[in-house]
């Protein structure tokens, strides 16, 4: 982190520092925990057809369509054209609505800087760390494009999982994949994990993971 950055998270990540001493996993969120979204680019998107922000976002992430794409059901691509679709019934010229797209798609965010230096500290000591989300099939994509890609590997991604925080076949799919990386089997009570979503949280609780809620300072 810059010496002129000011700590957001200093007293969660300080939390799941002095865990991680006894863990024999470090599992972090993405969105909101890893990765962050300037709300800039969404706002200039919908502007651009003459919605606000919360209309557009509205179109994007309705409830039943991201419930397909976070399990894999709907790939990013198909996603995007549904979208696209929907913006037009909505009256957007398709070019236009293409356009808007684009400009969404172009910005992936950018890493949460005090969080990926904890990840730096951790992989520097040996110790495992990996990276649960919620996500489509362009999350190694969004990653490489936002200085990332040295997380890649580490992804636990519903969308290949096939199943989505916080229902309770997620973890058990997470943790069988950490248990795979291990090479042999890991009790629930020695990974730590951290997302921003209390409900996510809960989950990871009731699995047995020690879980922390990812909140700013």
């Amino acid at each position: 982190m810059s010496s002129q950055e000011v700590p957001r998270f200093a007293a969660v990540l300080n939390r799941v520092r002095t865990l991680a001493l006894a863990a024999d996993a470090v599992v972090f969120d993405l969105d909101g925990v890893v990765r962050e979204f300037d709300t800039e680019p969404t706002r200039l998107a919908a502007n651009s057809l003459g919605l606000e922000s919360e209309q557009f976002v509205g179109v994007l992430f309705a409830p039943d369509v991201m419930a397909k794409v976070v399990v894999g059901d709907t790939s990013f691509a198909e996603w995007a054209d549904l979208s696209h679709r929907k913006l037009v019934e909505l009256g957007a010229e398709p070019e236009s609505a293409l356009a808007a797209l684009r400009r969404w798609e172009d910005h992936r965010g950018m890493p949460i800087r005090e969080t990926a230096d904890l990840i730096e500290e951790l992989d520097a000591i040996g110790t495992p760390v990996f990276v649960f989300t919620n996500g489509t099939d362009n999350v190694a994509n969004e990653m490489r494009q936002v200085g990332l890609a040295h997380l890649v590997d580490s992804v636990l991604n519903s969308a290949e999982l096939g199943v989505a925080k916080p229902d309770p076949r997620a973890y058990a799919a997470a943790h069988a994949a950490i248990e795979a990386r291990a090479g042999h089997p890991l009790e629930r009570s020695a990974v730590v994990f951290t997302d921003d979503r209390e409900d996510n949280v809960t989950a990871a609780q009731a699995f047995g993971w020690q879980a922390v809620a990812f909140v700013a300072d």
